[in-house]
């Protein structure tokens, strides 16, 4: 590779002014960082070894999940709200009534379990085959294949599945492609507490997009995500990162990536 994958992310967020600030140097990603340029192909990674590395998707599955929820008529409306079990959860955020739109932003586990079971397991495994999502293989426990095993992907996989889904190439109607997308964003009123690094400011015209994940398996440990999509002036991207180890706290990939865009706090 032979351009640092920090300084390749600076670049396509920066405005072209001339007299900008030069970005403070980001810090090195601790595990898998992939970037497509979706105008080019161009595929660059720091590690292809680990970023080609299947394992658990998390809470990232929520994105082809809801997919696959209004495709199929499970969701009709991503602004309509479903009722909570009154079950209580550990994450407080989880402990009432979400629609689909709100479950995307909090990860809510809960809701996407219903939903997983309402599609069944029949479309859903159609649904990921027509994808073409990591292994396929949704086995076992219907309301918890994504969370651990047996469903597994790369990151590399994770950005050619975003790749299919910006470059409208994904088997969905515009209006479900639309939707999905636009949950997506983050901005000052969608992010959380636990993905508050990605509100910007961004600089003019950048859109910045994404998706986090986390778990632990017996076979990676914990497992830490944030895949996502960029538009800006200088063209459209899609990334993954990806962290792996023992006890990793807090969203770990979220601020890896993020220090990849450290950029956008100098201009």
């Amino acid at each position: 590779m032979t351009q640092a994958v920090p300084v390749l992310l600076t670049a396509l967020l920066l405005s072209s002014t001339p007299e900008l600030a030069q970005p403070a140097p980001a810090k090195k990603h601790p595990g898998c960082f992939v970037l497509l340029d979706l105008k080019t192909g161009e595929l660059k990674r720091n590690d292809a070894e680990q970023c080609a590395k299947r394992v658990s998707p998390a809470s990232t599955f929520k994105v082809p999940h809801a997919l696959i929820a209004l495709e199929t008529g499970v969701v009709k409306d991503p602004t309509a709200v479903r009722k909570w079990d009154g079950q209580k959860r550990r994450i407080a955020d989880w402990n009432r009534a979400h629609s689909l739109e709100s479950a995307i932003r909090y990860s809510v586990v809960w809701f996407f379990q219903g939903t997983a079971k309402e599609i069944g397991r029949e479309r859903m495994k159609d649904w990921l085959h027509r994808f073409g999502y990591g292994n396929e293989d949704i086995s076992g426990e219907l309301t918890g294949f994504w969370l651990g095993n047996p469903l597994r992907i790369s990151a590399e996989e994770q950005v050619r599945f975003l790749a299919k889904l910006y470059r409208n190439e994904l088997p969905v109607s515009e209006r479900t492609r639309e939707q999905v997308k636009r949950m997506l964003v983050y901005t000052p009123e969608t992010v959380t507490e636990r993905t508050k690094r990605m509100a910007g400011p961004w600089p003019s015209g950048a859109v910045v997009s994404g998706k986090t994940g986390s778990t632990n398996t017996k076979e990676d440990g914990d497992v830490s995500w944030l895949v996502g999509h960029v538009s800006s002036p200088r063209g459209e991207y899609v990334f993954a990162s990806l962290v792996t180890g023992e006890h990793l706290e807090g969203p770990v990939a979220l601020h890896a990536a993020a220090d990849e865009l450290q950029a956008l706090d100098v201009l």
